[in-house]
C-alpha cells in the first residue's frame, strides 16, 4: 500500500487519482483472501506469525518475531 501511495505523490494526476482508492480496496480484498487461504492451509502456524506481524503498516520500531523459527 505503501507503494501506491507513493505513485500517487509521485504522478499527481487525475488517472492516479481516480485509481487509487479502486486499488486500495481491490489490494485490501486480496489480502483477506490470503489471509483465510494461509489460515486453512496453516492453521495455528499462521494464527501465531499473524499475531507478531503488523498486517499493513511495518512497524519500523521493533522487531516482530526476532528469532522465531517457522
Amino acid at each position: 500500500m505503501i507503494i501506491m501511495l507513493g505513485f500517487l505523490l509521485q504522478w499527481p494526476t487525475l488517472v492516479t487519482l481516480a485509481l487509487f482508492p479502486i486499488l486500495v480496496v481491490v489490494y485490501f480484498r486480496l489480502a483477506r483472501t490470503e489471509e483465510q487461504w494461509a489460515l486453512a492451509q496453516h492453521g495455528d502456524l499462521y494464527r501465531r506469525y499473524a499475531a507478531q506481524t503488523p498486517a499493513f503498516i511495518p512497524s519500523f520500531g521493533k522487531r516482530h518475531g526476532a528469532g522465531a523459527r517457522y
